[in-house]
């Protein structure tokens, strides 16, 4: 401890360490799981979910995998308005139309599986995939129609 510490009060001391600091916006910064490091989610993104630093794989939204997957120009997603309901009343310890309310608004999908038609090296095809973040992925009612409903599309295709 320096002389002029010791002149200066500990509270005073005390109050500039708990000083409030400028607060980081949520969901820019991510911690690596591989090697620890802070991550600029942008950049992250950029280089597709992989940590530049360790080459770590980060999990992918089912939405970024098919952007990802398909060509750039002309996909489009399949039944986007299919909304999940609760047609039985369904309750354990949370009801199931909270839980959805839920899912929703933390992933921003209406259900867990995604469906879109597009092209692959120009190759026209539909392809599906399953957002885990929503309730685990979980296979509901919606789920089950938006995959009958692309591969019926496929078919017509």
């Amino acid at each position: 401890m320096s002389w002029l510490q010791k002149l200066v009060p500990g509270s005073a001391r005390r109050e500039r360490r708990t000083a409030p600091r400028g607060k980081v916006p949520e969901g820019v910064w991510e911690k690596c799981a591989g090697c620890g490091a802070a991550l600029y989610r942008p950049e992250l993104e950029r280089n597709l979910m992989v940590c530049p630093k360790c080459s770590h794989h980060h999990p992918l939204s089912a939405r970024m995998r098919l952007s990802v997957f398909l060509d750039a120009e002309g996909s489009r997603e399949l039944d986007a308005g299919v909304t999940p309901i609760d047609a039985l009343g369904f309750r354990d310890s949370k009801k199931y139309r909270d839980r959805i309310s839920i899912a929703q608004q933390s992933t921003g999908e209406k259900d867990a599986l995604i469906s879109m038609h597009g092209s692959l090296s120009g190759q026209p095809l539909v392809a599906v995939a399953f957002e885990f973040a929503f309730m685990g992925g979980s296979m509901g009612s919606v789920v089950g129609e938006k995959f009958a409903r692309a591969a019926e599309h496929a078919l017509e295709q």
